[in-house]
């Protein structure tokens, strides 16, 4: 059960309702009238929940499960349960957040802008836009409708927000143009310095950081991140892509589309990512690299090289993942030996 004094559930929804909202199938004995009156988890599940199986690995819980419905596939229905109605879809993960959603829909916003904002004179805020408590935006900024801008977000000089955009508190963005329904999560930097240094007689010397941020539709950026703008051309990230908390994007570094990276990847200056990569958590991927369309990274990987597309690698340095299993089992097993 979700906490009310957090969280502001809809519903409830009747079974047959939900199983139509994201086209499943019901057992024949399942009553279409009854009421689901929240989501939880198979282990804290109650009646009258509607919970999500859609892994083997926890078999166990769902046996005991006292959820009234299951969300999860043919399969994985075979396994012993403990009588819930099951709602069978084809992908379970993505059901279940199409229920989540509907339970819990995003809060209304209370449009308006605080008293004690600082919004230059041209800057230009779309209708329906909520702006926080002590958000400055600058000269000749364009916020699109509908946009919230949480507590104490700087926006900078020209910058464009497009429509249905989230700025979590304390962010702060420039020379940036943004893309639509892009989240931000708090404490985010973005169109900072990237790094960028010459050695000179006095000492080192800044390169001048002449390139811009882009951030296309659907984004979605965590918390603490920092996405520098470009040198000479500008840094990418490309629509749909997702970013956890804690990542650095060096400048004119270019990611595609509907990719996904974990938290506290860095990614150093004027690399590409292709479309749909995905890349695990704390991994560092050097400069001036490529990395092709629907590649894999894991976790803690060094890439040094280029990854072509569709390739999994892991490792440091990086390495095609069978190669690194099998260099990771040898070194196992040679430890073993001269530990006897």
């Amino acid at each position: 059960m979700t906490d009310d004094r957090f969280f502001r559930r809809s519903g409830p929804f009747s079974l047959g309702a939900l199983a139509a909202h994201v086209g499943g199938e019901l057992p024949v004995a399942a009553s279409a009238s009854f009421l689901i009156q929240d989501v939880a988890s198979l282990d804290c599940a109650e009646t009258g929940d509607v919970s999500v199986f859609s892994d083997g690995k926890r078999a166990g819980e769902f046996a005991t499960s006292r959820a009234s419905v299951v969300v999860t596939d043919r399969a994985l229905g075979q396994h012993e349960h403990n009588g819930s109605w099951l709602l069978l879809v084809k992908d379970p993960r993505l059901a279940f957040a199409q229920i989540g959603h509907l339970f819990y829909p995003p809060i209304l916003l209370d449009c308006g802008v605080h008293v004690s904002a600082q919004i230059d004179p041209t800057a230009v805020i779309g209708p329906g836009s909520q702006i926080g408590s002590g958000v400055v935006i600058g000269h000749g900024a364009r916020i699109g409708a509908r946009c919230h801008i949480d507590g104490n977000a700087v926006i900078g000089a020209c910058v464009t927000i497009g429509d249905d955009c989230v700025i979590g508190a304390n962010t702060a963005i420039s020379h940036a143009m943004i893309g639509a329904r892009v989240h931000i999560a708090t404490n985010v930097s973005i169109g900072g310095e990237g790094f960028g240094f010459v050695p000179g007689p006095a000492g080192l010397l800044r390169v001048a950081q002449l390139g811009r941020v882009i951030i296309e539709d659907d984004v979605q950026i965590g918390g603490n991140c920092a996405i520098d703008r470009g040198a000479m051309g500008d840094t990418i990230i490309g629509a749909g892509t997702a970013l956890d908390n804690l990542i650095q994007i060096g400048h004119n570094v270019r990611i595609g589309r509907n990719c996904v990276l974990a938290g506290q990847v860095g990614i150093a200056g004027s690399t590409t990512l292709g479309d749909q990569v995905m890349v695990g958590g704390q991994t560092a991927i050097s400069d001036h690299l490529t990395v092709g369309s629907g590649a894999r990274i894991a976790g803690k990987s060094g890439v040094m090289r280029d990854v072509a597309p569709g390739e999994s690698v892991g490792g440091y340095p990086a390495m095609a993942i069978r190669q690194w299993h099998r260099q990771t089992v040898a070194l196992a097993r040679l430890a073993a030996r001269k530990a006897h």
